[in-house]
């Protein structure tokens, strides 16, 4: 029967839409640009998981434990997809239990339903889902094997089930080979119609039209589903991976500057506690120095967590540039003579996104430029594309 599974998990689907999924993948480039354009422009759940712009050292926020819900129509989508996957099949059966003169065909018909029509609905199950099933290919040759030995037994209207076939061929076997079983399948109706004596005029072409129409009629709004989560479960890994890397960068700066100062601290302090029988004087001076020097400790963390909590254009424009690049598109920074200023106001953070968001949903841009120019009424920052020549530019710290 088919196997189950708990729901998509972002490491899971981010790994399937980077490239161990089997089915068939979107475009790389389209693949990049759509993952990056979620993770900035298109509509966030009430409680986002990834906000650029906002008051931390890095630009980006994220809710640690609060993750993307799917409405209700995502919940559903699965058990829609599995429904409407069973309505081909059920209807054929029925054509060939109400086939007049053959009931033997209709016992023979429901015993093959009930043996592919699970491994079809494990195929779809996964793949709505946007992961690759497990054991595909063992399930996709029971499948294949079930449907084509059914032929001489089921009857003539057996043939359009061939469609589930295609369909689980274009969603689990390696691409550009599903499409070729795929076409094979269609083509084979010819034959097959043929062999079994079908009283149809043109019963050849007829049952191939019919498995292909099938075919696509199914596959399309399955693959579709699967792209969907796919690029939920990126948006998701993306502002996870904003997570780690903010967290390293923030431990490295704690560890150089506060760190450093509480092992001096501590070690004073021990130097104290030894000297306070021996030499009451140093003891003195060292308890003092001691003092002093968890004052200056505590300015010091005190100053960093106050710079944490400024916005940093610096840190806004490395976001800009890592989505930009993620995304495929070159991306070039042109900076101020007098260097980058160390804050910006929120209509320059939002003007950033605003135009950032717009490269990444033109298919057209290969390369751009972001310019930061200081004037007389503040900072003014754009992103325009450009020709894809150069490197990609870098932010100073």
């Amino acid at each position: 029967m088919s196997p189950t599974g708990d729901d998509v998990t972002p490491t899971e689907a981010m790994t399937n839409v980077i490239g161990e999924s089997r089915h068939r993948p979107l475009p790389t480039v389209a693949r990049r640009r759509q993952a990056a354009a979620m993770a900035l422009a298109l509509p966030a759940p009430p409680t986002p998981i990834l906000r650029m712009g906002a008051p931390v050292g890095s630009g980006v926020v994220v809710r640690v434990g609060h993750r993307e819900r799917l409405g209700g129509f995502a919940r559903l989508a699965t058990p829609g997809a599995l429904a409407y996957s069973c309505v081909f099949s059920l209807v054929q059966l029925g054509l060939v239990i109400e086939y007049p003169g053959h009931p033997e065909d209709a016992r023979w018909a429901v015993l093959a339903t009930a043996c592919y029509l699970p491994f079809h609905l494990h195929h779809v199950r996964w793949v709505a889902r946007g992961l690759h099933p497990p054991a595909a290919g063992w399930t996709f040759a029971a499948l294949a094997a079930v449907v084509t030995a059914a032929v001489p037994f089921a009857g003539i209207n057996w043939l359009p089930v061939f469609a589930v076939v295609a369909v689980s061929a274009v969603l689990v076997l390696p691409w550009p080979w599903s499409l070729l079983i795929a076409c094979g399948v269609a083509v084979a109706q010819a034959p097959l119609a043929l062999a079994i004596g079908s009283p149809l005029p043109g019963a050849a072409i007829y049952y191939a039209h019919t498995v292909w129409w099938r075919a696509s009629a199914l596959v399309v709004p399955i693959w579709l589903l699967g792209a969907i989560r796919q690029l939920q479960a990126t948006r998701e890994a993306l502002a996870e991976d904003a997570v780690v890397r903010e967290r390293l960068r923030l431990d490295a700066e704690l560890r150089r500057t506060v760190g450093t100062a509480l092992e001096s601290i501590a070690a004073r302090g021990r130097l104290t506690v030894e000297l306070v029988d021996q030499d009451p004087g140093t003891a003195g001076s060292e308890l003092r120095e001691l003092v002093d020097g968890s004052r200056r400790t505590l300015a010091e963390a005190r100053q960093l967590i106050s710079r944490y909590q400024q916005p940093s254009l610096a840190a806004e424009l490395e976001t800009a540039v890592a989505l930009l690049t993620e995304a495929g598109i070159r991306t070039r920074i042109e900076l101020p003579p007098q260097g980058l200023p160390p804050t910006a106001g929120r209509g320059v953070r939002a003007a950033l996104r605003t135009a950032t968001a717009d490269v990444l949903h033109d298919d057209a841009v290969r390369a751009c430029v972001i310019s930061v120019t200081c004037q007389a009424g503040g900072v003014h920052v754009s992103v325009r594309p450009c020709e894809a020549t150069g490197s990609g530019g870098e932010v100073p710290a």
